[in-house]
């Protein structure tokens, strides 16, 4: 058995593959199609479900409060994966016309039928449900299960973005082929996260549709961040999501070769999972999803009123071009935040991988107001989700750290607050000693850890400006959310709001949860002659091959007190732990080496 990645299907040979073709052809763009975008045809001529339950939807504080104070800006944070998943769950039990769901990935596990199963109960009461799908990451099931369940309602309707084939379903000689052929498609896709109830209440963020995002996976624990919205820019919400529903890009997905066969030959069968019993890791929520006000029992739903609200968002038309120009660019007010910012910019990222625009961004910037402190907290390569992409960030980490000044926070697998910022941990703790399986296949995308329960990863995306603004959504500021895929997000005007949500961030990089990056303490002919062979090596497109890294991580000496890495005190309270902490010396270090050596050409896809 092999675990379900929730992000890149493609394994090594695809990779090398794509960073070939990449190399090629410079590196700065990606190229064009060459094979038509698939035509799955008409739907099929079939008969859904119209039945109605009868059943009433529950009463919910939130979107009577919605309701009740349309004009004014409402949000609840959503830290834990449990709550988000609470939240949601309770929502759609609430709705009473509309339920609108964006997503990059939907994976029907444990996480993701309960929520369709809750979902197809709304459709049942007259709720109209409409499920918009990235097409590219598959679903995990078979193709006579997803057919019955894109069409198993009347008022339930799925339709994925951009398809790569005409199958509903990729297979891997599929994506590969694809690498050639349709390059463009494959690389943008539409990475949008909105959860939109009765246009009233959204939920906007960073997570997608399986375990490891609500807290329900005892490998894989998603550190990730929503924002439930209420108020005036609902508006904005619905009518991004509109534009994206209504798109030619988006089909409806019975019109799929394969889940048309099914339902022509009848083969097309529900899950058998959607009317067992609930599992019981739910049962907590399910109960708690009833009541009226969730404040009440959870103190993390505290509702805030707060000054103003932004929606940000791309449109569909920016997965057609080759770059995303700055007058295009919705995103390009977050710059002007940077820019503007008097005291402090704290960035959280899965991935800190900067293209070269992004660079000579940030000389400006810093020349410009080198007082302001720059802090990015994200993934070190033992707790991050993609081998590929950390590699890159370590090769890049030097110029991060001694061109920009940026204090580099890399978290830990296993944080010393874990037990805080995963509520769930002894659960999963328990769970991944009692699953233990003989057959289990590694992951070759993600790092092998000999850890006990889930590794900890960074998925959130949230910049905070003088902690007074924020931003919270789906974009990374990497290459990736930059050029090729679509976004979306909001930005807080509220003093209170950003100072709350910098004690999250602040707990995120304490020593007991995360390395911080600096320069190594090497004596001083070593240490220059080290600098300038490892400037030259690092400045290789190709066969960056010096073993020795300039800068390296860092660990806090027991009874010392945290300190800047660019204070000078630093190296007295901070101990050198190498530039792969929490990886065991094998091959893991030797193919993170290897990736880095050949994988610049590929940093436009990353």
């Amino acid at each position: 058995m092999k675990r379900t990645h929730p992000y890149d299907p493609i394994q090594w040979t695809s990779l090398f593959l794509i960073i070939l073709l990449v190399a090629v052809l410079g590196g700065c763009r990606s190229p064009a199609d060459v094979a038509p975008p698939p035509n799955p045809g008409p739907a099929p001529d079939i008969q859904r479900d119209k039945r109605l339950s009868g059943d009433n939807p529950q009463a919910s504080r939130i979107l009577d409060s919605a309701a009740e104070e349309a004009g004014s800006h409402r949000i609840i944070l959503l830290e834990s994966g449990d709550d988000a998943l609470l939240a949601r769950i309770h929502l759609i039990r609430s709705a009473r016309e509309s339920i609108d769901i964006q997503t990059f990935i939907w994976v029907y596990d444990r996480s993701g039928q309960w929520v369709y199963r809750e979902l197809l109960e709304a459709a049942r009461r007259g709720v109209k449900v409409r499920l918009l799908i990235d097409q590219f990451i598959n679903p995990e099931l078979p193709a006579e299960e997803y057919a019955a369940i894109a069409t198993a309602h009347e008022n339930l309707e799925i339709r994925l973005f951009r398809p790569l084939t005409v199958n509903a379903i990729n297979r891997q000689w599929d994506v590969t082929r694809r690498t050639f052929t349709r390059f463009a498609t494959m690389n943008h896709r539409m990475h949008h996260k909105v959860f939109l109830v009765d246009g009233q209440a959204a939920i906007l963020g960073g997570r997608n549709y399986q375990d490891a995002y609500f807290d329900r996976d005892s490998t894989l624990s998603f550190r990730d961040r929503d924002v439930l919205v209420m108020g005036p820019a609902c508006d904005d919400i619905s009518r991004f999501f509109e534009l994206f529903w209504q798109h030619e890009m988006s089909f409806e997905a019975s019109r799929m070769k394969d889940l048309k066969k099914a339902l022509e030959t009848d083969a097309a069968r529900l899950p058998d999972s959607l009317e067992a019993p609930l599992d019981p890791i739910f049962h907590e929520d399910d109960l708690l999803a009833n009541l009226y006000d969730l404040r009440a029992i959870r103190p993390t739903f505290k509702e805030w009123v707060v000054g103003k609200i932004e929606y940000i968002s791309d449109k569909p038309i920016k997965v057609t071009q080759y770059s995303n120009p700055g007058f295009l660019n919705p995103f390009a007010s977050l710059r002007n935040f940077i820019a503007e910012a008097d005291t402090e910019v704290l960035i959280q990222t899965p991935y800190s991988v900067f293209e070269d625009r992004t660079y000579k961004r940030w000389r400006k910037i810093r020349k410009q107001r080198p007082e302001v402190r720059v802090c990015l907290s994200t993934n070190s390569l033992s707790s991050a989700d993609h081998v590929y992409v950390g590699s890159m960030a370590l090769k890049q980490r030097r110029a991060q750290i001694e061109s920009l000044g940026i204090e580099l926070y890399l978290a830990k697998p296993v944080p010393g607050d874990i037990r805080e910022m995963v509520p769930r941990y002894e659960t999963l703790l328990h769970e991944s000693a009692s699953s233990l399986d003989p057959d289990w296949e590694e992951d070759p995308e993600i790092m092998q850890l000999d850890i006990e329960g889930p590794r900890f990863c960074i998925h959130a995306k949230t910049m905070i400006f003088d902690r007074k603004i924020s931003f919270i959504g789906s974009h990374n500021f990497d290459p990736r959310s930059m050029n090729l895929n679509t976004e979306c997000g909001v930005v807080i005007r509220d003093v209170a709001f950003s100072r709350y949500l910098a004690e999250f961030y602040d707990r995120a990089i304490h020593p007991d949860n995360s390395w911080v990056v600096a320069p190594r303490d090497f004596a001083p002919i070593v240490g220059e002659v080290n600098s300038f062979i490892g400037l030259v090596s690092t400045s290789l497109p190709l066969f960056d091959i010096w073993p020795l890294e300039h800068v390296s991580c860092y660990e806090m000496l027991e009874g010392a007190e945290p300190l800047s890495p660019y204070d000078e005190s630093f190296h007295e309270s901070y101990e050198d732990v190498g530039p792969f902490p929490g990886l065991d010396l094998g091959l893991e270090p030797v193919k993170v080496r290897l990736l880095r050596a050949i994988g610049d050409p590929a940093v436009p896809l990353m």
